[in-house]
């Protein structure tokens, strides 16, 4: 009988130590990060921000901008927010979507087109903020969060 009660505290202990490994976040703790971004005092709109952590055991932390706001989820796993820390600000153009919006955005590509090499779509931004190397904007994450405020000019 104590053989059974033995091997049943031992089930038990496992069955404990594995749930607290499956439902503990992996990686390093986030804290919510949402904000607002500006080009030249107006709303951004189709732009996607990305934090590039100038600490290289950080995960990037990113989100699309709509309508001028923006909240920003990290890593591979998608968690909401960023690490505390130091990060340069890149911007993307968003997607294109479907591939008739990318025939019509990039004229002469396609059937019937007299060029399939697509014309480059003027960025909303700035190239400088397009790569970490060269974006001169910097922005701290506390412990606490943050509620950012991006203005970009031209």
């Amino acid at each position: 009988m104590s053989r059974f009660i033995s091997g049943a505290v031992v089930l038990v202990a496992l069955i404990a130590v594995m749930s607290v490994g499956c439902t503990g976040q992996s990686g390093p703790k986030t804290v919510p990060v949402k904000g607002t971004l500006t080009i030249d005092g107006a709303p951004a709109d189709g732009v996607t921000i990305s934090l590039a952590p100038q600490e290289s055991s950080n995960p990037v932390a990113s989100g699309v901008v709509n309508k001028g706001e923006f909240e920003l989820y990290s890593g591979t796993q998608g968690a909401k927010g960023a690490v505390p820390g130091k990060y340069k600000v890149v911007l993307a153009a968003a997607g294109i979507g479907s591939k008739e919006e990318a025939m019509k955005k990039y004229a002469g590509g396609g059937p019937g087109g007299k060029s399939s090499a697509p014309k480059e779509a003027p960025l909303p931004f700035p190239e400088k903020y397009a790569s970490s190397a060269t974006s001169d904007k910097e922005v701290e994450i506390t412990a606490d969060g943050a509620d950012l405020k991006i203005d970009i000019t031209k």
